[in-house]
């Protein structure tokens, strides 16, 4: 998975991930990592419109995103 994060920081492409919030609750996000550190990425969630901390701990699943996109991060 890691190589998928690095990837969309460097390459801006994004990433289609399986979530779990704290509460449980399981979602699937397409992201473009900005930032990341040992615990946790700094993304524009297009799900949300806005930028989002995820916790690498709580992703289930990332793989790079097939369908087109219009990069508005």
């Amino acid at each position: 998975m890691y190589k998928f994060f690095i990837n969309s920081i460097k390459e801006s492409r994004p990433l289609e991930i399986i979530y779990i919030s704290k509460n449980g609750d399981i979602s699937k996000r397409i992201i473009i990592v900005k930032k990341m550190s040992k615990s946790h990425l700094l993304a524009y969630c297009f799900s949300k419109n806005e930028y989002r901390t995820f916790y690498i701990d709580r992703i289930l699943a990332a793989l790079p995103y097939k369908k087109k996109y219009s990069p508005t991060a």
